[in-house]
């Protein structure tokens, strides 16, 4: 009796510690993850520069404890460039949120980003983007162009806002966004949807970087491939893939979303460093 008794205790107690990590811990625990990029075009143009990924920010009411975490872990890793990949705000009120968020980053150049379904969903008309240029953050979706990386180096970033849903034309849309690219030059490309990095690598991306899925909520192994079919999202849930001549990486994101839980799947900040190829 005493034994089950005991068993019980251990028990509770170890649920009550996942309840508390996924819900509490894990949720406001955000990590780096250090990610080389081996590719010969993007290590010439970039030499030792580091970009800093984040995605997902879904701001709402104000900026909370994670937030001033994120801004202060992101500023301690001196990134050369920030990136976002979708989704920032999550509320109709919330673009004075990306003000305030984007204007205490200190990046040594610029932060870029792009739409994701949250902000198609939440910004009315455009004013928006004017506001959040001068608080540090160009929208860059619907266009690509020519950044100086270090030296005489040239990168290209390009990006692309969350199109809609089944949205007819996507290869035309690509394909006028990489108009000016020249043949073979290193490009960079955000995408908030990553099922469209295949297309993207196939027409010139070495790297794409994309948001979306949250890492799939949970971390379980093999979880991702029910997130997948069960729940209809990407296949490519978080972390790197080589896909053809090139890469993606999905991003974790950093806010929860429909359940407010993670479980082995803390928020993440992403940042790239890029070597020659072997």
């Amino acid at each position: 009796m005493v034994c089950w008794f005991i068993a019980g205790l251990v028990a509770a107690g170890v649920s009550g510690f996942l309840l508390f990590d996924a819900l509490v811990l894990e949720p406001n625990w955000i990590t780096v993850d250090r990610v080389v990029i081996r590719d010969d075009g993007l290590s010439r143009a970039l030499g030792d520069m580091t970009i800093a990924q984040i995605s997902d920010l879904h701001l709402q009411e104000e900026l909370g404890f994670k937030e001033k975490e994120l801004i202060r872990r992101l500023n301690n890793l001196e990134p050369d460039i920030i990136v976002v990949t979708g989704d920032l705000v999550e509320d109709e009120t919330a673009g004075s949120l990306v003000t305030e968020f984007f204007s205490q980053l200190k990046p040594k150049l610029w932060s870029y980003g792009i739409l994701g379904n949250s902000d198609r969903k939440y910004l009315k008309g455009s004013e928006y983007k004017q506001i959040w240029r001068r608080s540090g953050l160009s929208l860059i979706g619907g266009s690509c162009r020519p950044m100086g990386g270090e030296g005489n180096g040239i990168f290209w970033l390009g990006g692309i806002d969350f199109p809609g849903y089944e949205f007819p034309g996507l290869d035309d849309e690509i394909d006028r966004i990489l108009k000016s690219l020249p043949p073979g030059a290193p490009l960079i490309f955000l995408s908030y949807d990553p099922d469209l990095a295949p297309i993207l690598i196939d027409k010139g991306a070495d790297l794409v970087l994309s948001g979306d899925t949250h890492g799939g909520i949970i971390g379980i192994p093999g979880w991702g491939i029910i997130f997948h079919d069960f729940f209809g999202r990407s296949e490519f849930v978080r972390g790197l893939f080589r896909i053809g001549d090139g890469y993606l990486y999905v991003n974790r994101g950093i806010a929860t979303k429909v359940l407010p839980i993670r479980f082995l799947c803390p928020p993440e900040i992403t940042l790239f460093s890029f070597r020659p190829a072997g």
